[in-house]
Formats: C-alpha cells, structure tokens, sequence
C-alpha cells in the first residue's frame, strides 16, 4: 500500500510532524520492547502519556505501553504483539510520524528497504481502537528526562546512523540487480555466515551448484571492492517456508579485512562475469 504524509492541499507544503526512525536490533526482538530515541523524548516527552495509539496506512490501530525505566522511555505492553503481526524483524526500518497525544503514525520496511504490504486481517480486528476512544487515565511518565536528566543510551544514535545509511544505500541505482543487507551482530561477530535477501536466488545461474552434507545447494562466488576480490561460497536451503541464501567460507575475511561493523549497509551488485561475482558498495554507519 503506498503511502504519503501530506496536508490536505496537495499544491502546497508536505504536512510537517517530527518523525523518527527505528532499525530493529536483536535485543528489541528478544527483549519485546522499542525505546524511543532519547532526543525524541527530550523535545516532546511531556506531551506523552503512559499509552501510545499506533496506526499503520491500513486504518488499523494498536494500543501499546509506555514505560520508563533505564534512562528511557519504551514501546513496551502491546509491542510484541504489533510486531509480530506485521512480520517486523532484525534488521527492519520503522518511521514514526509523531501527531500529538501519543498518536503515531508508523511505516514498516523490510531488510531490503521496501515498504510491507499492510494486509487487513479481520482476525486481527480485537486489536483495532476506534477513533473516537481515549485514554481517560493519561498519566505523564516522563518526569525529568524530557529535560535531558537521567542516562542515554548508544541505541537511538546507532539507530539514527543506519537510517540514514540505509537512504543513502537505497539510492544508489545500477543496470545490475541490487540486493541490500544491513550489518548484523551475528554478521560480524567471526560465525563467517551472513544472510542474503532471498531474491537473489531468481538471478543465479542453474548450473554450477554442488551439494554437501547438509543438503545445501553450494555456488563458489566472488565480493569485490575496487580491484580486489574475496571468494566466498553461496548456501542455498531449501525448507518448508521457502527458500533461503546464506554468505560464508569467506565471509569472516572479507568483513575483518573491510572492517565492518553492526549497523554498516552493504549494496551487493550482481555481476556475471566469469561466473558469479558481486560488487559490494559499503556505506559505513557513523555512531
């Protein structure tokens, strides 16, 4: 479904609300939990109450928690189940249009920087909120730390860094197929193996695959940046739910000797040139 935030007169100005951005990082999956960005909350904490009301371009509306603890304020109660419902996993970007009252506006985009299809389960309508209810027990829970008192956290700058990194990754254009993957811990942490979006199987030639032990279809490869190469091994798994591509037997160097790191965007550009070979543009997170 696409989306746009504009006022009603479409020949004037774009509709203006503070926005900001979220890459989901492992610890909000396994935590069920999403801290707003401390900056946020400084300008606009004093405004929030002790429940959020976030609504997707589908109409639908999902009540979630608040909390403070940490040093910072917290998508927390309700959060899990809006995740999971809208498939939002590691590596996913979410954009918040902030409309006053604890009212936001939420985009979801998947690891390939796309925005979801915002299906409307009827299943799933206990989880909608009328409009015309409201909170009668709107409690302010920001106390002191919209006044910049109180610890910070790495998280929402590291979070701010890979969305922008990640505009920037999606603009880049090629003749080529490009595939986008965002920096993981797992990616960088010497399991030398990385996942690649799946649709890079559609692009890949039919022959040349060996199978191992694990029943894997295995394609020998090459990463080049500039004039240097790194061959690695393409895992091709074929499972119940689909198919899935996995990076490694070479991975570990080719990340060491780039020094990436979480948060870092990689562009891979596929080239067929003497076999299978892509073209990796990095576009490095700055904290």
């Amino acid at each position: 479904m696409a989306s746009q935030w504009r006022g009603d007169n479409d020949d004037g100005p774009a509709d203006w609300s503070p926005h900001f951005f979220k890459i989901i990082l492992p610890n909000a999956v396994q935590e069920g939990k999403l801290r707003i960005p401390d900056k946020f909350v400084q300008k606009f904490g004093v405004d929030l109450s002790d429940m959020a009301f976030l609504t997707i371009p589908n109409g639908r509306k999902w009540k979630v928690k608040l909390t403070q603890h940490a040093g910072g304020v917290w998508f927390q109660n309700g959060w899990s189940e809006f995740a999971s419902s809208h498939g939002v996993a590691v590596g996913h970007l979410l954009v918040f249009k902030y409309e006053g009252n604890s009212q936001f506006h939420v985009l979801i985009f998947d690891a390939t920087a796309t925005e979801i299809d915002y299906t409307l389960d009827d299943e799933l309508q206990v989880h909608r909120i009328e409009d015309d209810e409201s909170d009668d027990s709107s409690v302010e829970i920001i106390k002191h730390f919209y006044r910049g008192e109180g610890s910070g956290s790495a998280h929402p700058k590291k979070d701010g860094g890979v969305a922008k990194n990640l505009v920037i990754a999606n603009a880049f254009t090629s003749e080529n197929p490009l595939f986008t993957v965002i920096m993981r811990p797992s990616y960088v942490n010497g399991k030398d193996r990385a996942s690649l979006p799946q649709d890079i199987i559609n692009y890949l030639p039919r022959d040349g695959f060996t199978k191992d032990y694990t029943k894997a279809s295995i394609l020998p490869v090459k990463l080049q940046i500039v004039d240097r190469l790194w061959p690695v091994k393409l895992y091709i798994y074929e499972r119940r739910g689909g198919s899935s591509c996995v990076v490694s037997a070479g991975w570990t160097a080719f990340v060491r000797e780039n020094s990436l790191q979480v948060g870092d965007v990689c562009v891979f550009e596929l080239i067929m040139r003497d076999g299978v070979l892509f073209n990796v543009h990095i576009f490095k997170c700055q904290d």
